[in-house]
């Protein structure tokens, strides 16, 4: 008899492992996006049930709430009053330990009242074009026949609970047998519930492949409007990419809150093209689903596009929805072309873009079964001001926290030395940063560590030849589709040819020229339009430009003549630019770090300048590399060389100093002082 608890133990740790399997298996955007959907386990009277805002796919067995089962199902069959929402009050009398600020899922209710141990909730695209779907009682018999049940759209909450419980029921009255273990909620998503986890997943795909052959076997009508083979697509996407660069930089300025601009992220798939066009419900009716409400908005803005000027036709499309719905949009519409979606954040902004673009392929897919059916007015407004979900929607978007928080940084030549360590430093104080280089497998690397460690979308890399303006412009166009702007571009890119004037190589000095000198012109050419133009909208924000110049961009040097004039002219060209761009509020300054000793451009044991100084005579007397490092650090009054902390520091100074252009900051040690 001693043995029984421990029995029960082990039973219920299967039991979590089981619904931690199914919960990870299930949790991808197939199924359910961000913290959407829900999962449980019931075990010796205890429901053990994910929290609100967690994602499925993260879930873990320490994440789950345990709840009386007793006291939700007293609540579900209680009409008494309470104080406050009826299932943030029956989760509270039904909390078992210390109350740790992790609210349980909202659907506490029909998990408690389903009498399977193993119950996960997912809003599944395939499955959704069923439930969106005039047609779903139809469809639903057609495909699954008694397999399945439909309950028509209800509030969630108690609502949605007792309408399950009055459908089960309806269901054994009906045929005389236990409803099935799969349930269609119309216009929300899915229900599946079994002994095993095998059994649930089992019964979740399935049902998706079965719906998945239904929609096959449907031919889909040409769409009206949509470009066909005749029409001529590279031009078609010269154009959408022209509407993103003017459009991005504004939506940013506009829907920026406090002294941050949003992050706009755009979409011009050949889904969104074809399923946006002037009519679509799913942009001039309503919502398919609760998530989309919560993470996306009710409806989207729309912008026509054919309208001169856009600008203008952006700016009164927005002012005309604030007017309307009494908040900023989530979704912007250019419909037939390309849709944007903004947030604090790329990932609230992003998690926002693609729940709106599930909602369209369920739409088109609900269409090849029937019609698409939209939440109604009363609906929608139901989950607009339903508290419990105003919550869900902020703990799934996290808080952006540091003194770049929410701004886009793009760094030249980050995938390594100085640019990486840029690149660090500033996601570290909060910065979305784009490593732009050469060498772009080697930043992409970079960035997806960065992505490890402070979030998705925080870092991206970015193919750039910095002496190419068609580059420039390709890599400042993949930016825009991402991020919308750019609040910082650091110039950072840059190479050291040295050698006596007598022996220097033409080649070289041109190489040196082309991308220390003209590649910082042709970023700054690049980039300042989409600074100015976020600048017309929110004329309180100012932006930064800042060069990574040298300390030879202060004083001459020696056998390096090639490298320390491009650092020259870039001090000259800082100084221009401030004066030029003052006006449409961009900063331009310039950071003179010392030598970044142990970085790639002086310790490459090829082209290093360690190697270069040796071999070009430049250190007297020297005859090994160690001896060229110990002459320089012996120039340092701080006797060591300079680090990326060092220069980040300088850098977040000037983005924070609100009162300085035009400056070239020393960060030597003191081996260059100010004059």
């Amino acid at each position: 008899m001693d043995s029984l608890p421990h029995e029960k133990e082990a039973a219920m740790a299967t039991l979590a492992d089981q619904i931690i399997a199914v919960s990870n298996r299930l949790g991808t955007p197939e199924y359910a996006r961000a913290g959407g959907g829900n999962s449980s386990y019931k075990a010796d009277g205890v429901l053990h049930i994910k929290p609100s805002g967690t994602s499925l796919a993260a879930l873990t067995a320490a994440d789950l709430v345990p709840l009386r089962l007793d006291v939700l199902l007293d609540a579900l069959a209680s009409d008494a009053p309470v104080d406050g929402d009826p299932v943030r009050v029956a989760a509270a009398k039904a909390r078992i330990g210390v109350d740790d600020g992790r609210r349980p899922s909202v659907e506490i209710l029909f998990h408690a009242l389903l009498p399977e141990p193993l119950v996960i909730h997912l809003h599944p695209l395939t499955a959704n074009a069923v439930t969106c779907n005039e047609d779903a009682h139809a469809l639903a018999a057609e495909i699954f026949g008694d397999e399945a049940l439909v309950v028509d759209y209800i509030d969630p909450g108690v609502p949605l609970a007792r309408g399950i419980a009055a459908a089960r029921a309806a269901y054994t009255a009906r045929t005389g047998a236990t409803p099935p273990r799969l349930t269609f909620l119309r216009n929300h998503g899915i229900i599946a519930a079994g002994q095993t986890a095998d059994e649930v997943i089992a019964l979740v795909e399935d049902a998706t492949a079965r719906i998945r052959a239904a929609i096959a076997a449907r031919p889909r009508a040409e769409r009206a409007g949509w470009r066909g083979a005749h029409q001529d697509q590279e031009a078609d996407d010269r154009r959408v990419a022209e509407l993103i660069s003017a459009v991005a930089p504004q939506l940013r300025g506009l829907l920026g809150t406090g002294g941050a601009l949003a992050v706009v992220t755009a979409d011009s798939s050949d889904l969104v093209r074809s399923e946006t066009r002037t009519g679509s419900p799913i942009i001039s009716i309503g919502p398919l689903i609760p998530d989309e409400i919560v993470y996306a908005g009710s409806l989207p803005c729309v912008v026509e596009p054919e309208y001169a000027p856009l600008a203008d036709q952006v700016g009164k499309a927005v002012a005309a929805y604030r007017a309307d719905h009494g908040r900023d949009p989530v979704i912007i519409v250019l419909p037939g072309k390309v849709l944007f979606a903004a947030g604090r954040d790329y990932a609230a902004a992003k998690n926002a873009l693609e729940t709106f673009t599930d909602a369209l392929r369920v739409a088109r897919d609900a269409d090849r079964l029937g019609t698409v059916r939209t939440l109604d007015l009363a609906e929608r407004t139901f989950i607009e001001t339903w508290e419990a979900e105003a919550y869900r929607q902020k703990v799934a978007a996290g808080q952006s926290r540091g003194r770049l928080a929410g701004k886009v940084a793009v760094v030249t030549g980050a995938a390594q030395g100085f640019g990486l360590g840029i690149a660090q430093g500033l996601a570290a104080a909060g910065a979305h940063v784009v490593l732009a280089d050469l060498n772009v497998d080697l930043a992409a690397a970079e960035a997806q560590k960065l992505v490890s460690t402070y979030g998705r979308g925080r870092a991206a890399p970015v193919a750039v030849n910095v002496a190419d303006e068609a580059s420039q412009q390709r890599a400042l166009a993949e930016v825009l589709a991402m991020y919308g702007g750019v609040d910082l571009f650091v110039s950072n890119a840059g190479i050291a040819r040295a050698a006596a004037i007598t022996e220097q190589r033409i080649e070289d000095f041109d190489l040196v020229t082309a991308i220390n000198y003209k590649g910082y012109f042709l970023g700054v050419r690049t980039v300042a339009p989409v600074m100015a133009a976020q600048h017309a909208i929110r004329p309180d924000v100012l932006f930064d430009i800042v060069e990574i110049n040298s300390k030879s961009g202060l004083e001459g040097s020696k056998r390096n003549f090639a490298y320390a004039g491009s650092k020259f002219g870039g001090i000259g060209l800082t100084q221009s630019f401030a004066l030029e761009l003052v006006e449409a509020g961009i900063k331009v300054n310039a950071v003179c770090p010392g030598n970044f000793l142990d970085g790639p451009l002086w310790s490459d044991p090829e082209k290093g300048l360690f190697v270069q100084y040796l071999r070009a005579g430049k250190v007297p007397g020297a005859s090994t590399v160690a001896e060229v490092r110990a002459f320089y650090e012996a120039k340092v009054p701080m006797a060591r060389g300079c680090l990326p902390a060092d220069v980040v520091r300088a850098v977040l100074y000037l983005v924070e100093q609100q009162y300085e252009t035009g400056q070239a900051l020393p960060v030597t040690g003191g081996q260059v002082m100010m004059s």
